[in-house]
């Protein structure tokens, strides 16, 4: 029996002897050069190896290796100098310089660092198998490979290579880091995945995962050792005894501490080294143990299950944070240095139109748009590479080929070696946004260019009125069918027409009204159409689908005007090779949402379209086909102010116009009309005649010409004309006399006293004397109404000398 009890109790001897403290492991000559130390000894902190060690936020050197470190100093009564640094390359540049010391936690090959001298490992890990607690049999990677079960692996590490190298067969599917693989598994959405306990614990206990356990273990293991500088192997030698000091009671107290991750118990008896001393010391006692081990396995499935409720609540929480994320209205992806996809959030697919499957695994090319060269993608990975953030914007592609403009903030990822390893982009879809600017911008140069055609409209329409006067005032003392009365004729004729070019443009830059009648369009593109087939030659084909009862209210000049623009543009595109010219009308029925996206009502409207097979238009100049003065025509044969004149005359009757081109196909203008059932207007009473009359007329107007053509005519009528360049001298010459005069006309632009001023003045002397107010483009003309300040007409020039004649001799008969 004393046999039997010795040799029970000798694996208890042997686990006592191997964790007996030895008192003083120094030689004396070791302990007098640690006495003569008159300085700390420099520690450097390995950066990115936490639990292993770190300096938490309040300057605390903290972890497992840094249990190690606080116990060598203890034993040793020395003192530790702690550094951090950003990084490894870092460290073993200031190793290198010899600022520092000791390197406490160096997992590299000692071979490849000639300028340090290595302890033996203290730190072995052994790794582990974790899975969803949803899998309750013991794993190991035999039956991994077996069950053709999926592995989460970070990619970079060795612990990939080791699997592809002995477990060939094993399906891998690799991450950005460790947290990756454990939520995945967490997710049930890969079986399992590798990784040391102490990482697997600091995970899971600061990212609060409850549903993970260890199912088994792996013979691949981390070692960790000690590196001091190669100039005092005293100290090498010194820290190898502390190092070996330490028993291994002390050394699992350290492990245990870091570690607190529920294990697969039966992998973890297997492999513990200690639990193996106490089965082979207590087998004469299996009773007890084994009543002792389910009294403590209740105790801490209680403590566990507390917790687990605990930890679930957060899961939660976390869950629905994760989830947001996903949904984020934001398309998110991520890439590899390659450009190859590996991430993708639901906003990106639902943005771009493609599954999850078709675009993990492919180049981010799938979704490029052509609008920027290759050197612009280089610039971006250069800037990504030097670790800065990309911002700027660019188009992606959908799969059905449509354009995405995207604001993108580009981010680089890197791992602890400083290496890039991943791209994560965000993209935010601006198409609309970019379109709505496209419009205003359209509409401020509209805006600019009727700006400046006010400008000179005034000025213009002198000149006008001026030629057209003296024209009028020549005719009479012409011979009827000479040849001096035939070319004023034709200066008159020209006049008109300068006359009518300044309304156009005053109504296409929306200074002037234009003058709204019910127009059928159908009619007048079979009108425009009999004029194309005979300017245009026969290699072009002229075809028409025209719709009844498609009437708008418009200007019929206007829209005869913007119809002919569209088609001899279109015959311009096929002069050389030929081809087809459609017109097409239709009435159809605009709805919200793609009214919205027009900027249009809903409700019905007339579709005009304007068709070729011609030479199509680049995509950087449809951008700009619509800007003044905007031509990609020869020197000569355009002004580019055709195609900006129809969008003016479009946006002026609240329509729509819209283009799409093709190089080498064709190009097509498609116009949106309000519909309208509106009555024709009536037409005009004939005019009275105009017989001579008498009277005295003050007659006001800065330009010199102007006042010279209006006094003949008048005065040829019979009638007193005084005449004054100065509105301040006319009302001075007003006030000396206010009887003196019957009726006034009088400019509205005139420098230091406008018309409407002068009249309100005149007004306030006499209020019976009728005013006539006479402007060739003024901002203020649309205040202004009859009868207001002795206002009894308002004439817009250039007008002929008969409607002024005839205006004058009604407002004195009355």
């Amino acid at each position: 029996m004393l046999v039997l009890a010795l040799c029970a109790t000798f694996p208890v001897y042997l686990y006592l002897y191997e964790n007996t403290r030895l008192t003083d492991p120094l030689s004396d000559t070791e302990r007098n050069w640690l006495a003569e130390l008159d300085r700390p000894i420099v520690l450097a902190v390995t950066p990115d190896t936490r639990p292993l060690e770190f300096v938490n936020a309040r300057g605390e050197y903290q972890g497992m290796v840094a249990d190690y470190m606080h116990r060598v100093a203890e034993d040793l009564n020395i003192e530790f100098e702690v550094v951090e640094t950003a990084n490894m390359q870092e460290l073993l540049k200031l190793a290198k310089e010899r600022k520092v010391d000791v390197i406490a936690a160096f997992a590299g090959n000692p071979a490849n660092t000639d300028f340090m001298l290595f302890t033996n490992p203290y730190l072995e890990l052994s790794t582990a198998i974790l899975a969803n607690r949803s899998e309750k049999d013991p794993l190991t990677l035999s039956l991994i490979s077996e069950k053709k079960m999926d592995l989460a692996l970070p990619k970079g590490y060795d612990v990939l290579s080791y699997v592809e190298k002995f477990y060939p067969n094993i399906h891998v599917q690799t991450t950005y880091n460790y947290l990756a693989a454990l939520l995945h598994v967490s997710f049930n959405e890969i079986d399992a995945t590798i990784i040391s306990l102490p990482q697997a614990s600091y995970f899971i206990e600061d990212k609060g995962i409850t549903n993970l356990r260890v199912a088994g273990y792996t013979d691949y293991r981390l070692y960790y050792r000690m590196g001091v500088r190669s100039d005092l192997p005293i100290l090498a030698d010194i820290l190898q005894k502390a190092l070996d000091s330490i028993t291994p009671v002390e050394r699992q107290r350290i492990l245990k501490r870091w570690v607190h991750l529920q294990q697969d118990y039966l992998s973890a008896f297997m492999s513990s080294r200690f639990l193996w001393y106490i089965i082979v010391s207590v087998a004469s006692f299996t009773i007890l143990a084994f009543v002792g081990i389910i009294l403590w396995n209740r105790t801490l499935r209680l403590r566990v299950n507390e917790r687990t409720k605990e930890l679930k609540r957060e899961l939660q929480d976390r869950t629905r944070f994760l989830a947001a994320l996903d949904q984020a209205e934001d398309g998110i992806f991520i890439l590899d240095t390659e450009g190859i996809l590996e991430y993708v959030n639901a906003s990106l697919l639902h943005l771009t139109e493609y599954t999850e499957e078709e675009m993990l695994g492919r180049h981010i090319s799938l979704l490029r748009g052509k609008k920027h060269p290759q050197e612009f993608f280089e610039d971006l990975w250069t800037v990504l590479r030097s670790g800065a953030v990309w911002r700027g914007e660019t188009v992606y592609v959908k799969k059905t080929g449509e354009e995405i403009a995207a604001e993108v903030t580009a981010t680089p990822v890197f791992d602890d070696a400083g290496k890039l390893i991943n791209i994560i982009e965000l993209i935010r879809d601006v198409t609309e946004k970019r379109k709505m600017e496209e419009h205003l911008k359209q509409s401020q140069k509209l805006e600019e260019l009727g700006t400046l055609a006010g400008g000179i409209a005034h000025d213009f329409n002198n000149i006008i009125a001026a030629i057209s006067g003296y024209a009028e005032l020549a005719l009479p003392s012409t011979e009827e069918g000479s040849r001096a009365h035939i070319n004023l004729e034709r200066i008159q004729q020209v006049a008109e027409r300068a006359r009518a070019m300044v309304h156009q443009i005053l109504v296409f830059s929306r200074r002037r009204k234009a003058e709204r009648v019910l127009v059928n369009v159908s009619a007048m593109a079979e009108e425009v159409l009999q004029l194309l087939r005979s300017s245009l030659p026969s290699t072009i084909e002229i075809k028409s689908t025209l719709s009844d009862d498609c009437t708008v209210m418009a200007d019929a000049s206007q829209l005869h005007q913007v119809v002919m623009n569209l088609g001899t543009n279109a015959g311009y595109a096929m002069r050389r090779n030929g081809g087809a010219l459609n017109i097409t009308t239709s009435n159809i029925q605009l709805f919200s949402e793609k009214a919205r996206l027009m900027g249009l009502p809903t409700g019905q409207y007339v579709s005009l379209t304007v068709e070729d097979t011609g030479e199509g238009i680049s995509t950087q100049n449809v951008r700009r086909i619509f800007d003044p003065f905007f031509t990609t025509k020869p020197k000569g044969e355009g002004t580019g102010m055709g195609l900006s004149m129809v969008h003016g005359i479009i946006t002026s009757m609240r329509g729509h116009i819209a283009v799409e081109s093709t190089e080498g196909k064709g190009t097509s203008f498609v116009i949106l009309l309000p519909y309208s059932k509106g009555e024709q207007a009536e037409k005009g009473t004939t005019a009275a005649l105009i017989t001579d009359g008498d009277g005295s007329i003050m007659l006001v107007d800065d330009e010199i010409d102007l006042v010279n053509v209006y006094s003949e005519a008048l005065n040829d009528l019979g009638y007193d004309v005084r005449s004054f360049s100065d509105p301040s001298a006319a009302l001075e010459a007003f006030q000396t006399d206010p009887y003196a005069y019957d009726l006034l006309i009088t400019d509205q632009t005139m420098p230091n006293l406008t018309g409407d001023k002068l009249a309100a003045a005149i007004h306030a002397l006499r209020p019976e004397v009728p005013i006539v107010l006479c402007s060739g483009y003024s901002d203020a003309i649309d205040s202004i109404t009859e009868g207001k300040s002795g206002i009894r007409k308002v004439l817009l020039k250039p007008f002929e000398l008969r409607e002024l004649a005839r205006t004058v001799q009604i407002l004195l008969r009355r």
